[in-house]
């Protein structure tokens, strides 16, 4: 049985402007995914083949038997990946060495799962690869990573397409949507932060309900059944650390750190921030914090009100996100609770608890991205809504075997049933 050909419903119609020329053929695709970097499979802070595998749209392809072609990187992936050196506190994580030497595996099919790391909602519906690299940031080189071969990289005639452009012509049965963390992300990850007044979190949710409006209105002319995720609390991945979590790992008082940081006892440390966390305790660099970082590093502290702050916004832009999908006759899967769940109180598998700390077992090496084990977590939770919403009998993950295998949390390769 084909679990993905679910009754589709009829959208609102928009006017989405295609090239005539592309080698795109309009046949029905069994599954297509529209997403970032979560959808995508990033992992240890790369888009690397083995690791691209994991991701929790590949795990969901695989459990309902249908086919999810993936953009695959080879080794050391782009960017290298992530190694742990030495587990302690602080860890010793590095890049690990080599050049890639070609960027895809696969650059001349066309790839079904289409999410781009770092892209945001808008520009999953407007930005395309191109063939122009002079003055390419990261998400347009992400972007021409993903969605520029084999057109327009390899072939000129053709055009590069958004990923809302390329999923339309590929007519698929369903299309699972994930986008929205990093229009959050890019405030929060940036020196955006220190300036985000309640009023330009106004304007963000204006400028996401506009751009998430758009994008389902262009993917309802595809009439698919649309699986769309709502977004996390990102705070609350491995990346921000709470200051009770830091004094833990550095066996210091909670009250003390604090004063020797100049931080308040609720606030959040990023972990780009631990060097110089070290630094400060070990007295060869002066606080505080906040202003001890490198200019050139994502912001060292997130304030309790900033993180509230950015939560409200979360749960406005889902709201947003529930709307949309329910004008759309889309399924809603709730990635939201799960995370926050398993932030309060973990994810047992077997006798041990994984954590969203950082290295505790649910979130890789860059403490934004899951762990092969927190990707099942993640797939399993689609794999229930699907199967609860249109009476499927998709098979959930075997989490606790998945965990068994990976290197990030139990690591016992006795019981891998594969290398």
């Amino acid at each position: 049985m084909n679990y993905w050909k679910f009754s589709s419903w009829v959208g609102i119609s928009v006017v989405v402007t295609m090239a005539a020329a592309s080698p795109l053929k309009a046949q029905r695709t069994p599954l297509v995914v529209v997403g970032d970097s979560l959808a995508a499979g990033v992992q240890n802070e790369s888009l690397e083949e083995t690791q691209q595998l994991h991701g929790f749209a590949n795990v969901i392809a695989q459990q309902a038997g249908v086919p999810l072609t993936l953009p695959l990187v080879p080794y050391p992936g782009v960017p290298n990946t992530l190694e742990l050196i030495s587990p302690g506190f602080p860890p010793v994580i590095q890049q690990v060495p080599g050049t890639l030497l070609f960027p895809r595996v696969n650059p001349f099919v066309q790839v079904t799962d289409l999410a781009v790391p770092l892209q945001t909602v808008n520009d999953a519906v407007y930005r395309t690869p191109s063939t122009d690299l002079s003055s390419a940031d990261a998400t347009q080189l992400a972007t021409d990573l993903v969605l520029g071969f084999p057109c327009p990289l390899l072939f000129s005639w053709c055009p590069g397409l958004s990923q809302v452009e390329q999923a339309i012509l590929l007519a698929p049965d369903t299309i699972i949507v994930e986008l929205g963390s990093n229009d959050i992300l890019q405030v929060v990850t940036s020196s955006q932060l220190a300036s985000f007044t309640p009023q330009q979190a106004q304007t963000l949710i204006t400028n996401f309900s506009g751009s998430y409006a758009t994008l389902l209105n262009a993917l309802a002319l595809t009439h698919a059944t649309l699986i769309i995720a709502n977004i996390p609390d990102v705070i609350e991945s491995a990346y921000f650390m709470p200051l009770a979590e830091l004094a833990a790992d550095e066996d210091i008082d909670p009250g003390l750190l604090a004063s020797e940081l100049g931080i308040g006892a609720n606030d959040f440390v990023t972990i780009s921030a631990i060097p110089a966390v070290e630094a400060i305790l070990t007295n060869s660099l002066q606080g505080p914090l906040s202003s001890a970082c490198p200019a050139s590093l994502a912001p060292c502290v997130v304030t309790a009100e900033q993180a509230s702050l950015i939560r409200e916004v979360i749960c406005t832009l889902n709201g947003i996100i529930a709307m949309q999908a329910a004008a759309h006759g889309g399924v809603v899967v709730d990635l939201f609770s799960l995370v926050d769940s398993s932030y309060l109180y973990g994810y047992q598998v077997g006798d041990v608890t994984l954590t969203a700390n950082y290295l505790g077992g649910l979130f890789s090496m860059d403490g934004l991205h899951p762990t092969n084990t927190g990707y099942a977590i993640m797939a399993n939770e689609f794999i229930r809504e699907v199967n609860a919403s249109f009476g499927a009998n998709i098979p959930l993950a075997d989490v606790e075997q998945i965990a068994s295998c990976d290197p990030l949390v139990l690591s016992h390769p006795s019981a891998c049933s594969t290398p």
